[in-house]
């Protein structure tokens, strides 16, 4: 068989494999044959009215950060407030605990989100560009002892300055001129991304902080067409929302982005399905600041106090929503290269011995274990059934399988 011919099949076989499309029955654009998504669904206007559960003690009328961490609901408010964070009922709106980080500094907190080991609050909000102290306050999860008032010490709990990679200018600029400010934030990957709120485009850009260097990364730009002013993400990993509301209307609106199924072994979130969700307006929900996962597709919103030359028009309130009508129970689960999920560890979290259990075909030239930072820790050419990792420090892990030249797998891990 000559080369050109060769290559002629090449070609078409690889066609035939993959049909990009958009495989959303929802979508307006539904492609049936469609067997990897390429972003391009498109969806109809759609509305959605959350349901109140709770008004929120005036200890909370600027509550900006929302999360389910440790079985317990979390949130704080933001800048002109105390450096305390609150253990809530998002069913009766009570504080069950008032939490203080002892000598923090409360310059602009904006959004909290957490791994199973600890709290991050993000002190990132910047509505005039100039800030240079932007960082996360770290709290282990561990370091919140059962008492009401509690207090985390300064020894307990770390602070992560970090810049933009891409700002050189620190010129203070008016509310609506500003590119840097960001209210939203998710762990993902043993990362955290950040979301950026714009008045000057109505766009987000998404950040992802590199905790080596102390920059946040330029990852991708989407025209949110609102404000961007909280995320979170799902526990199984798969769904992302982020909240907003957009003053341009008379009357500011409310709304939500859903985003799943996006290109798999990356985090480019922007990638697959986007669909808004219409919330209502800022005069029946508020101005929703934060929204936290409970379940997979279900979860809370809360929004802090409206008000109005001194009169009340919505109280803060926590709302519950469901979700689970736009996006399926399972989404996103295949590999790089469209394949099934090609392995499980357990038991996850793991102290000393993991073990492996391999689907489909079990061909893949060899597994890499990396830390938390992406640096290669080990490198075996023969699959293994267990595994002593006794020798590894506490902390997340990767396990990713690497098939002629690229990853067929990757599976995450705690080791406590």
């Amino acid at each position: 068989m000559n080369f050109a011919r060769l290559l002629l099949l090449t070609l078409w076989a690889t066609s035939a494999d993959a049909q990009p499309g958009c495989p959303d029955p929802q979508a307006t654009n539904y492609n049936p044959s469609a067997t990897s998504n390429d972003g391009s669904c498109l969806y109809p206007v759609t509305t959605y009215a959350p349901v109140l559960k709770a008004e929120l003690p005036g200890d909370l009328r600027e509550i900006s950060g929302l999360t389910h961490a440790d079985s317990k609901w979390w949130g704080h408010n933001d800048s002109g407030f105390n450096e305390e964070f609150f253990n809530i009922d998002p069913e009766t709106g009570d504080i069950l605990q008032k939490i203080e980080l002892i000598n923090a500094n409360n310059r602009d907190w904006e959004d909290i989100t957490s791994d199973s080991l600890h709290l991050y609050m993000g002190d990132f909000g910047n509505n005039t560009n100039d800030r240079q102290n932007l960082g996360i306050y770290i709290v282990p999860l561990s370091a919140i002892g059962n008492s009401n008032p509690e207090t985390v010490q300064e020894f307990e709990w770390s602070f992560l300055p970090f810049s933009y990679i891409d700002q050189t200018n620190f010129m203070t600029l008016p509310d609506d001129s500003s590119v840097y400010d960001c209210e939203a934030m998710i762990f993902h990957n043993n990362q955290i991304h950040l979301f950026t709120k714009s008045r000057r485009n109505y766009n987000t850009v998404h950040y992802a902080l590199n905790t080596s260097t102390n920059v946040a990364d330029k990852v991708e730009i989407f025209d949110a067409q609102g404000l961007i002013t909280g995320a979170s993400l799902s526990p199984d990993g798969k769904l992302i929302a982020l909240v907003g509301y957009d003053l341009r209307p008379f009357i500011p609106t409310v709304f939500c982005w859903l985003l799943w199924d996006w290109q798999p072994g990356t985090d480019l979130f922007f990638t697959g399905n986007r669909r808004r969700i219409e919330l209502g307006t800022a005069l029946q929900i508020g101005q929703v600041e934060s929204i936290g996962f409970g379940s997979n597709r279900t979860g809370y919103m809360s929004n802090e106090r409206t008000s109005f030359n001194g009169v009340t028009i919505v109280e803060e309130s926590v709302w519950n929503f469901d979700f689970s009508p736009w996006v399926p129970g399972s989404v996103g689960t295949e590999a790089p290269g469209g394949e099934p999920e090609a392995f499980i560890v357990f038991p996850n979290p793991f102290s000393q011995t993991i073990h492996f259990q391999y689907f489909g075909n079990k061909k893949f030239d060899f597994l890499i274990v990396k830390n938390q930072l992406g640096q290669t820790v080990l490198t075996l050419k023969d699959l293994p059934e267990t595994l002593d990792m006794g020798f590894l420090i506490p902390g997340y892990y990767s396990f990713e399988t690497w098939k002629d030249g690229r990853q067929t797998g990757r599976v995450k891990g705690l080791k406590r």
